[in-house]
């Protein structure tokens, strides 16, 4: 990393509107520079603040837009969305908007897909772990709001200030010194979430934290019991979505945070190695293409933990249901993987198919390149797809009354496809007469 240097006023890097025209898309530079000047009309102060500026600073791309202003925001995004289109989610709450971008006349196609739009706010905790209360401020109090020192920087993009780093917390200090700062002693106990931020940022920029931090963050653990599991759950997936996620998940469990959501939640060495393999696009013939990187690394994960403690943690992080069935699918195949190996195709599918197909791919991963994996895989491109040319229609043209014959002949004429038994039209056909002989 580059040392960051500022002149002697402490605050203006001359190089900044440089760098920020190289991070940013020139389409998406014009629409920052037309948001600017309508700001200016409506005399409100501007100011990129947070990851965005920071990742400027560190030059790593970035293209998550916070726009603060000393205002209304979302009043303003109502004006911007009259103005350039796309579509406007107000959370009155928070006094923050989405703005998504949307293409058209009025707007050249964005490279960005949202900016986010943010009040400037002070916020007040009446208890550990609660949602803040939030009050209309100055661009302060809005930077000592946010969670550590690197994320407190703001870039003046209007008035007296325009091109100015507004550092009051020592964030350039802090970047060029590879650090993660908290603003005050009880940052982790009004916000027990800044626990998994803390661990994601140190891990994806390979920074450490602070000592003192680390003695608040260990002290503040127990809180994480307060956390919701929706807030839980999501702080995993971020985690699970990160590319250095391994590092992150290693650093939860070795300060202890992963026990504080449950005592049998571990992380091992096995999900370890499954996780830090090259994350390939999974193959179109598992036809799992809606699935997410960290959906899958819950699966992978969840897989080896204690088969009786899987349901219960699902359950408890408010999974959504097809995730929680292909977890406790995953931990249920795992289990029963010895007695997988030995299984005919004929018995092998139909188990298989017992579970969600994302419990299948998550074993695949594991035993890939085995005798098994090599099932796996044949079940995914082919066995999964094989049905017997006979049908219900079939046998109640035959004369065979309709009941539970059915079932029975379709599954062992389908059986004998899958073992091999059966190759041709002309074979099932008589494999067909011998079964309709026998259920009459």
């Amino acid at each position: 990393m580059v040392r960051i240097n500022l002149d002697s006023a402490g605050s203006v890097l001359p190089s900044l509107v440089s760098a920020l025209k190289t991070t940013l898309p020139a389409k998406n530079l014009l629409l920052l520079r037309k948001i600017v000047k309508e700001a200016e009309k409506q005399s409100l102060p501007l100011y990129l603040v947070g990851g965005f500026v920071r990742d400027l600073l560190l030059g790593r791309p970035s293209m998550d837009l916070d726009l603060v202003l000393e205002g209304d925001a979302i009043q303003f995004g109502r004006r911007l969305v009259r103005l350039f289109g796309g579509n406007l989610v107000p959370h009155k709450d928070f006094g923050t908007a989405v703005w998504w971008l949307a293409a058209g006349r009025k707007q050249p196609t964005p490279q960005l897909a949202f900016i986010d739009l943010i009040s400037a706010r002070s916020e007040t905790y009446a208890q550990p772990a609660a949602l803040p209360r939030v009050a209309r401020a100055e661009i302060s109090a809005d930077q000592f709001r946010r969670d550590f020192t690197i994320n407190t920087l703001a870039l003046a993009l209007n008035g007296l200030q325009s091109g100015r780093v507004l550092d009051p917390w020592g964030g350039v200090r802090d970047l060029n010194s590879r650090l993660i700062r908290v603003l005050h002693p009880l940052s982790f106990v009004d916000d027990p979430t800044r626990i998994f931020r803390g661990l994601r940022l140190a891990g994806r920029l390979e920074f450490r934290l602070e000592t003192s931090t680390l003695r608040h963050l260990q002290a503040a653990l127990p809180k994480l019991k307060l956390l919701s599991g929706e807030r839980l759950r999501n702080e995993l997936e971020l985690v699970l979505a990160e590319p250095k996620r391994v590092e992150v998940l290693q650093s939860l469990q070795f300060f202890g945070a992963l026990a504080q959501i449950d005592k049998h939640l571990r992380f091992f060495p096995k999900v370890a190695a499954l996780l830090s393999k090259d994350s390939k696009p999974i193959p179109k013939s598992w036809g799992l293409d809606q699935v997410s990187p960290s959906q899958l690394g819950f699966v992978l994960w969840f897989m080896h933990l204690p088969a009786k403690s899987v349901d219960r943690i699902a359950a408890s992080l408010r999974f959504e249901a097809d995730l929680h069935a292909a977890v406790v699918g995953s931990s249920r195949l795992l289990a029963g993987s010895d007695a997988l190996r030995s299984m005919p195709a004929s018995r092998l599918v139909p188990r298989l198919e017992q579970e969600p197909l994302l419990s299948t791919y998550a074993l695949f991963l594991l035993v890939r390149g085995t005798p098994l994996g090599k099932k796996l895989e044949k079940f995914a491109r082919d066995w999964r797809h094989v049905q017997p040319l006979a049908n219900g229609n079939t046998l109640k043209k035959k004369g065979l009354r309709p009941g539970p014959a059915y079932t029975l002949i379709l599954t062992q004429l389908r059986a004998a496809r899958l073992d091999g038994k059966v190759r041709t039209a002309k074979q099932e056909s008589a494999l067909l007469e011998k079964l309709i002989y026998e259920h009459r």
